[in-house]
């Protein structure tokens, strides 16, 4: 019960904060149209006067939705972005605001404040994927198939992962004063790595060894399933229990690291320092 009071009033916080500075609301609206529409002007240059490349990338990628391949990959890639950024670096934020440490004095589960943490990264996540979703339908035109349901549960399922990734950011940022670099490697190597705008399979094999060891590749690829290609989920069964379960990896990684992140720092006493 206390664990539980610890993470309502760390989201209390958070919310409010939130939406007393309400201006990150254009990003969330902006966001979504610019980012992908970078990767859908390319992809119909690089196809030539023809269009034969377009032709090519069907066959390979399982569909003739180019541009709804294309978003939601943008869109999940976007959704994890968010959580290391406001996730992965929450502890650090607070650090610089100076409340950090007198926080970590409270007699509460440490974990706890991290928790009430990532309901603000989840808000935010689900506030972009739902404008982004509306906004791809509406501008771009693009039909999306399944149901409500069947896109709650992909998205649910690629909650572990995200979280587990932002505690594992969390814990090693609190540690090494840095987000910025870490961030931008970790967010580097799943554009490349996970498929956001094209399948796996074109890739060299080793490097389709090391995105098959990301939940995120297989989350892209349920999405994709479930949005456009008219699957169920029973028939991406496959690739929901491997996001899951490469998720629930990722999530209990994290809370190791954390507690070694959080004895270290006991013993160092270095929550003060810059």
């Amino acid at each position: 019960m206390q664990s539980l009071r610890v993470i309502l009033a760390v989201a209390k916080k958070d919310l409010s904060t939130l939406f007393r500075y309400p201006t990150w609301f254009i990003s969330v609206i902006i966001w979504p149209l610019i980012f992908p529409l970078l990767y859908i002007l390319t992809s119909f240059a690089y196809a030539g006067p023809d269009k034969k490349g377009l032709i090519v990338f069907q066959k390979v990628a399982g569909t003739e939705n180019i541009m709804g391949y294309i978003v939601i990959g943008t869109m999940v890639w976007m959704a994890v972005n968010i959580t290391m950024w406001n996730y992965g670096g929450y502890l650090r934020e607070e650090q610089l605001r100076g409340t950090l440490e007198s926080n970590w004095l409270c007699p509460v589960n440490k974990f706890s404040i991290l928790l009430g943490a990532g309901i603000i990264s989840m808000v935010l996540s689900i506030m972009f994927s739902v404008i982004g979703i509306i906004e791809y339908r509406l501008i771009y035109g693009i039909k999306f198939t399944g149901n409500l349901i069947d896109w709650i549960v992909v998205f649910l399922i690629l909650f572990p992962g995200v979280y587990g990734l932002g505690m594992i950011f969390a814990s090693l940022i609190l540690w090494a004063k840095e987000v910025n670099a870490a961030v931008n490697v970790a967010r580097g190597v799943m554009m490349i790595l996970c498929g956001i705008t094209y399948p796996i399979y074109i890739m060299p094999n080793w490097m389709q060894a090391l995105a098959k060891f990301l939940p995120f590749t297989f989350g892209i690829q349920a999405a994709r399933d479930i949005l456009i290609m008219d699957k169920t989920l029973l028939e991406t069964a496959y690739n929901l229990i491997l996001c899951s379960g490469e998720g629930i990896i990722f999530l209990a990684l994290g809370m190791l690291i954390f507690k070694l992140v959080e004895k270290r720092v006991k013993i160092s006493g270095s929550l003060e320092r810059f």
